[in-house]
């Protein structure tokens, strides 16, 4: 058990970031530095020196430099139970060969350490660079890095009593939600008097909600839950999370996947519209040359039917990045400007016309 000092630490430093106010102060650093010592005692390793790396998230990083390099110490804010489902994920890819950091067990040969709610976990240090999406190579890279990650993943049994989180065949349910969820918040804008964004969302939300209803209809027409039967017999595991922010090109040249903790079974198209979709939403226009380049980079490892690429280019036609936006204002209360709202109308609209250009009837 960690020390009552420990303890304190960690409750204030949870606490500031509840509340929003953690701002990472010498005396803050000190006060991580201090647990992490502490919470290393259930290793066997000999410290030289700790850095926070991250401290001002609810996910708390230290590289910890020991006699025999640098290792990772790091809190997973997930819940007990999905913590363990990707912990165990991490540790199969990782024992297997593949190119995640492997996990390195405590003294009683477990794989984490549990301190109040929070699991804490000692990984293997990589070093690297993050990837520049805006390099051909380097996009190319990435994307069948992700090829190599759901083929590697095919095989993954969590242990017995770890239960399996698995978004096979609910993708209507996410659809019907995100619906009802901007039809709720049309109640939010009216409540907004004299406000663009709002005025904005009311005058031309309807169009959006549609277009998730007919996405919702064409993937039930479509080959969607046949495919999720077949996956099922043998899962592989989605990201949910992947891209620059948790990948790098290392220093042997290859690429590593370092972040698994949002990791679930899923079709593998769910983890490419999640990398594609986004990044042309930074153009502005819809740039049918990287979509290419992503697609084919990926097919380059895993090919794809046409029958699954229809089932992709449909689920692409959800307005997500419009959801993203408008839950930002209602939900997390960010003071938008309504030219964010009428960017995020125009590229939903733009992309719908390039995908119904792809899509077979």
């Amino acid at each position: 058990m960690v020390n009552n000092l420990a303890e304190k630490q960690v409750k204030n430093v949870i606490e500031n970031e509840e509340n929003g106010e953690f701002v990472l102060t010498p005396e803050e650093e000190a006060k991580l530095t201090r647990l992490a010592e502490s919470i290393l005692q259930f290793w066997d390793v000999s410290i030289t020196s700790i850095e926070v790396i991250q401290g001002g998230q609810m996910a708390l990083v230290w590289k910890i430099h020991t006699s025999e390099g640098p290792i990772c110490l790091k809190r997973i804010h997930r819940p007990e139970k999905k913590a363990l489902f990707s912990i165990n994920a991490q540790n199969y890819l990782a024992t297997k060969g593949f190119r995640v950091p492997g996990i390195i067990p405590n003294k009683n040969g477990e794989l984490y350490t549990k301190y109040g709610p929070f699991l804490f976990v000692v990984y293997d240090w990589i070093e690297g660079r993050p990837f520049e999406l805006t390099a051909k190579e380097d996009l190319e890279f990435i994307m069948m890095g992700l090829a190599e990650f759901h083929i590697a993943s095919v095989g993954y049994k969590p242990p017995e009593g770890i239960p399996v989180f698995t978004k096979l065949g609910r993708w209507p349910y996410h659809y019907i939600k995100r619906c009802q969820h901007m039809e709720t918040w049309k109640i939010s804008a009216r409540k907004m008097q004299d406000d663009t964004f709002s005025e904005l969302y009311l005058a031309e939300i309807d169009e959006f909600i549609q277009n998730g209803n007919d996405t919702l209809n064409k993937l039930l027409e479509s080959a969607y839950p046949s495919w999720v039967s077949k996956v099922k017999e043998s899962p592989n595991l989605c990201h949910q999370d992947y891209g620059t922010g948790n990948t790098l090109l290392g220093d042997d040249g290859k690429i590593w996947i370092i972040d698994l903790d949002t990791v679930s079974f899923d079709l593998p198209i769910r983890d490419l519209r999640k990398m594609i979709i986004p990044l042309l939403d930074t153009t502005g226009v819809w740039d049918q040359e990287t979509f290419d380049i992503m697609i084919n980079a990926y097919e380059s490892v895993s090919p794809l039917t046409e029958e699954q690429k229809q089932i992709m280019f449909i689920d692409m036609l959800f307005p997500y990045e419009l959801y993203d936006i408008v839950r930002e204002k209602y939900v997390r209360k960010s003071p938008l400007l309504v030219e964010e709202l009428a960017g995020a109308m125009e590229y939903e609209r733009i992309k719908l016309r390039a995908l119904q250009a792809l899509i077979k009837d």
